[in-house]
């Protein structure tokens, strides 16, 4: 049985996937539940796996393309089964327009259901390929040395045209790719065939540019959700120092008595349950024109991993206690460093924390993660003189270990005084943390 294979969507968020490495070569049989191919998602990377049994017969997307969820990326069917037609029932029984029928395809004899169209005596392109060089002026002496992948060694459009990725570069610089030199198999334009041209052109300019990286994939997406974050969402922000004194004597003490680590991040998230219990008009999103406030508490912590921001979430975190909240974070944070979350593990939170203590930072907004009202920014402790009284209702000036946290609020749904009281009871806890157990 045949199957046209599409760019899965793993995920709500999910508009697009990466096509990072094809288990399968065109002509490998395949068996249902074999790994197929891997993409990228908005945040991680998945193996896919094959539903059905059969033949490889062409694979539509090369390793490094992006593409939009539902497109035909693979064709599976029996040996001797024509793709093309495969494809073209698959395109007519879905309502896809192909470029033949919205007229951008040049009309071409019957000969172009036998897949190639004559060009010369001696150089046979597909009706597609024969387009793209009718488009871009192309000198066909200048592909005869092309070795041909299609029907009966036919060139198709695949053949002739640079790589996506030397394409995406290109589009981004502003660059005419016709007037690229490839150097790739067949002449084929590949990303350093475009890198170098550019320098090139740079080289009159007082700015050289050393290389160049495709706004794209994860780093795009993540650009456009902040951004549609922070201009439709007003923040609102709110800072508090928070004395660290008895929180790291509270830390200490239970890992004196306990075989799991637990680090700052931990309490913090256990510390943020207990305050959105508490103030439940925190705990919710916006969607549409209803504000929804949750039962579930599900606090996501930002990561910096190898593709990007990630945010694993740690889901009911008041039904859980500080010991299955570290063993869950410490998982889903080591996972998610590397791209190997599921989707449903970064996707579902309720309120975020942004900790980049470890890094010395002394304090830093955060843009709010969408559809959520609120992140908390965490940065280092710092020994800092603070005014105390003391018994004898005397000011005194001690040296404390201070941390900063940034509050960012959607002023649309919560107001100034909700979002004081909050972080204020956030720091009461913090400082008297016998209180996160209780």
């Amino acid at each position: 049985m045949s199957e046209v294979v599409i760019m899965p969507k793993l995920g709500f968020n999910m508009d697009e996937g990466k096509l990072v490495k094809w288990h399968k070569s065109e002509g490998d049989s395949v068996s249902s539940g074999e790994v197929l191919f891997e993409i990228h998602t908005d945040k991680t990377t998945m193996e896919v796996e094959a539903v059905t049994d059969g033949i490889v017969l062409r694979l539509l997307v090369e390793e490094g393309e992006e593409m939009p969820v539902f497109t035909p990326i693979a064709i599976i069917g029996e040996s001797g089964e024509n793709p093309d037609e495969i494809l073209r029932k698959y395109n007519e029984e879905n309502g896809i327009e192909t470029d033949e029928e919205s007229g951008e395809e040049e009309i071409v004899e019957e000969t172009e259901n036998i897949e190639e169209v004559v060009i010369d005596t001696d150089l046979k392109l597909t009706p597609r390929a024969r387009r793209y060089v009718k488009e871009n002026s192309l000198d066909i002496n200048s592909i005869k040395n092309i070795e041909g992948t299609g029907f009966r060694g036919g060139i198709t459009e695949k053949d002739i045209k640079a790589s996506p990725i030397a394409k995406k570069l290109a589009h981004k610089l502003g660059l005419d790719i016709s007037t690229v030199e490839g150097t790739g198999v067949g002449g084929k334009i590949v990303k350093d065939d475009v890198q170098r041209k550019s320098n090139i052109l740079q080289e009159d300019h007082t700015k050289r540019v050393k290389d160049t990286i495709p706004y794209s994939g994860v780093r795009k997406i993540i650009g456009d959700r902040l951004s549609e974050s922070k201009f439709t969402a007003p923040h609102l922000y709110f800072s508090n120092d928070v004395d660290t004194t008895n929180l790291t004597k509270f830390r200490k003490e239970l890992n004196e008595n306990s075989d799991l680590k637990i680090s700052s991040t931990d309490l913090l998230a256990y510390a943020l349950g207990k305050a959105l219990k508490k103030y439940p008009e925190i705990n919710a999103s916006l969607v549409g024109d209803v504000i929804e406030q949750y039962e579930s508490i599900n606090i996501g912590i930002a990561v910096a991993g190898n593709n990007g921001l990630v945010v694993p979430v740690v889901k009911n975190i008041q039904e859980k206690t500080i010991q299955d909240v570290a063993k869950e974070t410490k998982d889903l944070i080591s996972r998610a460093r590397v791209g190997k979350l599921l989707s449903e593990e970064y996707n579902g939170g309720t309120f975020t924390i942004s900790n980049l203590g470890m890094f010395g930072i002394d304090s830093f907004t955060a843009i709010i993660n969408p559809p959520e009202l609120a992140i908390l920014a965490v940065s280092s402790i710092n020994k800092k003189p603070v005014v105390k009284t003391n018994k004898d209702g005397e000011d005194i000036i001690l040296i404390r270990p201070m941390m900063n946290m940034q509050l960012s609020v959607d002023h649309r749904i919560i107001d100034g005084l909700l979002a004081a009281e909050f972080l204020g009871y956030v720091r009461e806890i913090l400082e008297n943390p016998i209180k996160i157990l209780m």
